[in-house]
């Protein structure tokens, strides 16, 4: 039931921001008793904690199972940004500020998971993308991991004000471009051009 509760509380936070959702929200939406979501959570921020490790957790599984399926550096970015676009097709901008701001511990446990599981991923793919020549082998994975990560929380974010109006989509399309244009060698964009569907084209 947990985690039916925070896959359902997921969905709301990702349309609507994290604020404006209070617990009588969740439970009409969940068709429940407010007696009984508190059997399962002890108040919001509890609820908020649990919604993003279960969050986080199936974002390890995803990343997981197309690094293992899929052998090809260009292909597991691929890969990955389509599920992230699937998963995210409502995103309020607010959500990383009203979790940093009203849910700090949860806040900790989502930036605490970026420096580790994800930066480890990104490193991974970088030195798997040189390792087949689809990545220049010059490039600094340090700095090329941290501008891509910081760069996939703006993505995520309402800091910068030109990102707000844009769809999660068209910016996550247009990082994905930027970031292999900027570390691929000419065989890695020769790959690119052959097989990036429409839907990873930015509008620029």
């Amino acid at each position: 039931m947990i985690d039916k509760i925070c896959n359902t509380t997921e969905k709301m936070f990702l349309r609507y921001g994290i604020k404006s959702i209070t617990m009588d929200d969740v439970a009409r939406e969940l068709s429940m008793s407010k007696k009984t979501l508190y059997q399962y959570v002890t108040d919001k921020d509890d609820l908020v904690k649990k919604t993003i490790l279960l969050h986080l957790q199936s974002m390890d599984s995803i990343c997981l199972n197309v690094c293992m399926s899929e052998g090809h550096a260009i292909k597991q970015i691929l890969k990955i940004a389509e599920m992230m676009i699937n998963m995210h097709k409502e995103l309020n901008p607010g959500l990383l500020f009203d979790l940093k701001k009203f849910h700090p511990e949860s806040f900790k446990i989502f930036t605490g998971h970026r420096e580790t599981q994800m930066q480890n991923q990104v490193i991974e793919n970088l030195k798997l993308g040189i390792a087949q020549n689809l990545y220049k082998k010059d490039i600094n994975i340090e700095l090329t991991t941290g501008f891509y990560m910081a760069s996939i929380e703006h993505c995520l974010s309402s800091e910068v004000g030109l990102l707000n109006s844009v769809p999660f989509k068209e910016k996550y399309a247009y990082l994905v471009h930027y970031h292999l244009w900027a570390i691929c060698t000419p065989e890695g964009l020769d790959y690119i051009r052959q097989n990036m569907t429409i839907d990873f084209q930015p509008n620029i």
